[in-house]
């Protein structure tokens, strides 16, 4: 027995010395003034191109990996179904502003007619008031010697119906003037109606204004995923653009190598496809958070054994080269980058 626990202490004594080494190694290496990864590679922000409606394909303007210009058209949906709602729409938009005017014209015509009317009354008021002093006037003579019976009651019947008549003038006015609110209220509603066919029309020409699908920005197409005569349904994937030479580099390092990795500082760069050369840049930024915690199932430690894994965390490298030897880089490809820790960032960003 006790021969068997001899060669199993000398084991744990190892296992923990080579736990102690990897340890400082660890730490060491963070205090490096050199920190250098092959983890990295050149990235770009690639757009990937889908389609906003469905439809055939009619024309393909561009051939795999051609050099595209921003607003250059790539692919077209077949127009035609899309044509024919913007005209079907325009002619709703047009039919509407024609009732609209027509209401307004109404009401023009409804606002004249209540002048008159408003002119008809203040005549009646006149005739009324008129009569009215007359049939004073006989009343008062009927009770001297100076007046008859007959005139008295004829100035009366004269009095009478100036009242109807102003009375009938005041009612017409009212009649006028409600009429004139049911066309404004109508006016309101067919002035919505205009403002939503407007809607739909513009709809209508951003749906058409879908059927071009045109290059975002300056770069190079990717290899095309349709073909003339396919068939596209919305969101389906139609080719992507890389904005070459606008090109970056990702590097992945371990947190224990970022103790003193700074933005600004230089990075020497060597590119795979490129041995031995070297292309120069600087710490653009470095992630908010481990690579790890952006992934859909976060690592959760709370419970159950735990293993301790070094995490890396991406950092972002601007390239300081000119476009000539940015020009020969492409999204992908894998580099090793060497970040000088010594050199003050404010020296770099003077050069």
């Amino acid at each position: 027995m006790a021969r068997l626990l001899v060669p199993l202490f000398i084991l744990a004594i190892v296992a923990v010395l080579i736990g102690v080494a990897i340890g400082g190694w660890e730490k060491r290496m963070g205090q490096a003034a050199i920190q250098v990864t092959d983890d990295a590679y050149i990235r770009a922000e690639i757009t990937r191109l889908s389609s906003q409606v469905a439809g055939q394909v009619q024309r393909i303007e561009i051939s795999d990996f051609q050099q595209v210009k921003a607003g250059d058209v790539l692919v077209q949906i077949d127009p035609r179904d899309f044509k024919t709602q913007v005209a079907q729409a325009e002619a709703t938009v047009n039919g509407a502003r024609a009732a609209l005017l027509n209401l307004e014209n109404q009401i023009a015509l409804q606002r004249a007619t209540i002048s008159q009317v408003e002119a008809q009354q203040v005549a009646a008021t006149a005739r009324e008031l008129q009569s009215r002093q007359e049939r004073e006037r006989q009343e008062a003579l009927l009770r001297t010697t100076f007046g008859t019976q007959q005139k008295v009651e004829q100035v009366v019947a004269q009095h009478e119906a100036a009242q109807a008549d102003l009375k009938a003038s005041a009612a017409a006015v009212q009649v006028q003037r409600r009429q004139l609110d049911v066309l404004s209220g109508n006016r309101e509603q067919r002035a919505a109606e205009v403002a939503a066919d407007e809607a739909l029309l513009e709809a209508a020409k951003l749906r058409l204004s879908y059927t071009w699908i045109v290059a975002p920005t300056d770069g190079v197409v990717s290899e095309r995923q349709v073909q003339r005569g396919d068939y596209v349904t919305i969101g389906s994937s139609l080719i992507s653009v890389v904005p070459l030479p606008d090109v970056y580099i990702v590097a992945n390092y371990k947190e224990t190598q970022l103790t003193r990795v700074l933005p600004g500082q230089h990075v020497d760069i060597s590119v795979d496809t490129f041995p031995g050369e070297t292309f120069r840049g600087h710490v653009e930024r470095i992630s908010p958070a481990s690579g790890s915690q952006f992934s859909l199932l976060p690592p959760d430690n709370a419970t159950g054994n735990f293993t301790k894994v070094v995490q890396r965390i991406p950092v972002r490298i601007r390239l300081d080269v000119d476009d000539v030897a940015r020009a020969k880089l492409r999204p992908g490809m894998s580099v090793t980058s060497r970040i000088d820790t010594v050199t003050p960032a404010t020296d770099i960003a003077g050069r």
